[in-house]
């Protein structure tokens, strides 16, 4: 199966909201594990992924594939 035809398959905006969907469930048990001081440095990794996945999202539909 080539990468088209997974793409074809699987939409873009599923792998982006299970991305969220993981993000949350690791910032939730660092939030109940490890209290305040390790949600700060999980926030900010989420944050900057996040950011990361927007710009990915938005280019992939500005340059598409030919």
């Amino acid at each position: 199966m080539c990468y088209s035809e997974v793409m074809k398959k699987y939409p873009l905006w599923l792998y982006v909201i299970g991305v969220i969907v993981v993000l949350a469930l690791i910032n939730y048990i660092a939030w109940s594990v490890g209290g305040e001081a390790k949600l700060k440095s999980f926030e900010l990794f989420s944050g900057g992924f996040l950011l990361g996945m927007l710009a990915m999202y938005i280019a992939v539909h500005l340059y598409r594939w030919k």
